[in-house]
């Protein structure tokens, strides 16, 4: 152990450091707050060859090999990663003290090396390599490889984090943490860097995974209850309570797929300007933690669609097939993926259906398709103009696009022009089934139902308007939820409806005595 009371240090915390002693700093939940060989491996599911290649490498020679092929077939945007501050400043301290730092980590030698370099804070790299993982007892070999190779005999300080670095900590004259696992609490007094909150338990991660669920967003899953309003059983208790449950199942579903969204979409919520604080992108969620929450959330929901109903069950699993395939592979793909978003608002009707039992009208299905439509371009509309803006004039048209996403600079105005005619197209819709026979035998005065048009005119340009302005924020559905206008637009459309549906002004009989 090395005097930590000697001549010539520098003061870290609480306790004083030699200067001639070296720092080793581990890379995953220490120097980043993820593991970058779990991101990868979760990513490598958009490339099935990858994911295969990976898989045997892994069974063939370990987890080294894994972790190898991952570094060779999947991107790492090391310049967005998320950055222990707490651990850059300690780096930088050592730094200053003319002290010797290496990145000495687990993770495969080509991502540490791009890190390193990065950062260009490091003085050497030890890491894995196709056939040697360097993990635990085997970093601790390779530390000390290193320290005889530059005649060290001060002893050294190691920067960790997890249960695999025990030995390392235990060999170590100086012990920092970024987290503290069990069995490394004892080392607390005098220890370099100490985080702040301690050791991370299941219930810290609570308040990140709620918001990685978007609970807000279960209110898109109010659509579930659209057929109950039109079907005219909302009087009727067991169809509500029906319509509730699925509206529960289908929740937790979505949070589910929110997660699997997120951890797929974490590199292109790093290089976005407000999506790069979410729980996965900013490294406050594990993304190991990630997954099996997803999973847990899945299996509750389909557990429960399945005590609703067959036809129930069957929409939800198609739900879920349809969201994987957008996120593993069709959002990468213009066009298809807004037809795919609007498809995923138009399958929660046809679930709120199947969960009451009764069959979706064409005419609301068409309407929901048209509007949902309009709203996703509207989105692709905000990412590009904020683009073109960002690049302020000099984007080209033929190579500037959005990350993860077939959208160039060039589309912007297309992309409006879809957007607006799905609008109109919607509204059309509306008029339609406003005079369709349908309605004629459902309401005792139909003729309300007209003005429906001119609240959805105004509600469906009035949000391209602000759109255009750049109001909206990232999601329109979004802002519908939280938009004071579109709540009282709402409200209106069912004054309208229930006055269509309960008072009679005797217009049907007025009408048919002027067309007689």
């Amino acid at each position: 152990m090395t005097d930590t009371s000697t001549k010539g240090t520098d003061q870290v915390g609480s306790t004083t450091q030699p200067a001639l002693v070296p720092l080793y700093v581990d890379l995953d939940h220490t120097l980043v707050r993820t593991d970058i060989a779990q991101e990868m491996l979760i990513r490598a599911c958009r490339q099935p060859n990858t994911l295969w290649s990976a898989a045997r490498a892994h069974l063939a020679q370990g987890p080294a090999a894994l972790k190898a092929r991952l570094a060779q077939e999947v991107e790492i945007a090391v310049e967005h990663l998320p950055y222990n501050q707490a651990v850059l400043e300690h780096i930088k301290q050592a730094r200053v003290s003319g002290r010797r730092v290496v990145l000495a980590t687990a993770a495969d030698h080509d991502v540490a090396d791009r890190v390193a370099e990065h950062l260009g804070l490091f003085d050497h790299v030890l890491a894995s390599c196709a056939d040697h993982n360097m993990k635990s007892q085997a970093k601790l070999a390779a530390i000390e490889a290193d320290l005889r190779a530059h005649g060290n005999t001060e002893g050294f300080e190691y920067l960790g984090d997890s249960r695999a670095d025990l030995p390392i900590w235990q060999t170590a004259s100086l012990r920092g943490f970024a987290a503290v696992p069990q069995g490394a609490d004892h080392w607390q007094a005098e220890a370099t860097l100490w985080p702040t909150q301690g050791a991370r338990s299941l219930r810290d991660y609570l308040p990140s995974l709620k918001r990685a669920m978007r609970p807000h967003q279960w209110a898109k899953n109010v659509l579930l209850f659209v057929p109950l309003l039109f079907a005219h059983l909302y009087s009727d208790a067991a169809s509500v309570a029906l319509a509730l449950l699925g509206f529960v199942a289908f929740s937790l579903c979505a949070s589910s797929i929110y997660l699997i969204n997120d951890l797929l979409d974490v590199e292109a919520d790093r290089a976005h300007a407000t999506k790069r604080s979410r729980p996965f992108a900013a490294g406050d969620l594990p993304p190991a933690f990630g997954v099996g929450a997803a999973l847990a959330l899945l299996v509750c929901s389909l557990t429960l669609a399945a005590c609703l109903s067959g036809p129930f069950l069957a929409v939800m699993l198609a739900y879920v097939a349809l969201t994987n395939a957008y996120s593993l592979w069709l959002k990468q793909f213009s066009t298809i993926d807004v037809v795919i978003l609007a498809l995923l608002y138009t399958v929660r009707i046809i679930a709120g259906a199947a969960a009451i039992a009764v069959l979706p009208s064409p005419w609301l299905l068409t309407f929901s398709l048209f509007f949902f439509l309009s709203l996703a371009y509207m989105k692709r509309y905000i990412e590009l103009s904020r683009l073109v803006a960002k690049l302020q004039g000099d984007s080209d048209p033929l190579t500037d696009r959005l990350p993860v996403r077939n959208y160039y600079a060039g589309d912007l105005t297309i992309v409006q022009i879809f957007g607006i005619a799905n609008g109109a197209l919607s509204l059309l819709t509306l008029a339609e089934y406003v005079s369709s026979e349908m309605v004629q035998k459902h309401y005792l005065t139909p003729g309300f139902l007209w003005l429906m048009l001119p609240v959805m005119m105004f509600w469906t340009y009035r949000a391209w308007m602000w759109a255009n302005r750049d109001q909206i924020g990232d999601d329109p559905v979004a802002f519908a939820l939280r938009d004071r206008i579109s709540h009282i637009a709402v409200l209106v459309l069912l004054l309208i409806v229930a006055l269509a549906r309960y008072v009679d002004l005797g217009l049907q009989d007025l009408s048919m005595r002027a067309l007689g």
